[in-house]
């Protein structure tokens, strides 16, 4: 009887030493599972992150692209502007100086128109 008691309780603690470890293995197990997830929600969000810079230094280069384009036509467009501003400048002053000979030479000949109407007076006086 105490050799059935011993082989019982032997088999108990068996049985009992068999569980325990089936629970640490199921333990082992899902603690293997859940680090399998933690590493690939770390990878996803790794990839996502890389994804969003990528994007940014796309929208990025495309800003900078539209404004160093923007820069180019502003700086072009100035360019024709001063030109043409230079231009006008230019005739009007050439218009000035020819507006001012003109006068000038008109002047003049009011002044030598006047000189002989003068002497035609001056001739009919005398």
């Amino acid at each position: 009887m105490l050799q059935r008691t011993v082989i019982e309780l032997r088999s108990e603690l068996e049985l009992a030493h068999h569980e325990r470890q089936r629970q640490v293995q199921d333990a082992l197990a899902a603690s293997h599972n859940e680090i399998q997830q933690v590493r690939a929600t770390v990878m996803s969000l790794r990839d996502a992150l890389e994804q969003s810079r990528m994007e940014r230094d796309a929208a990025l280069k495309t800003a900078t692209a539209g404004a160093t384009a923007e820069i180019t036509q502003l700086r072009e467009t100035v360019s024709v502007l001063r030109t043409e501003l230079e231009r006008v400048t230019r005739e009007q002053a050439e218009a000035m100086q020819l507006a001012g000979t003109a006068h000038r030479s008109e002047v003049v000949q009011l002044h030598e128109t006047i000189r002989a109407l003068r002497d035609v007076l001056e001739a009919r006086q005398a």
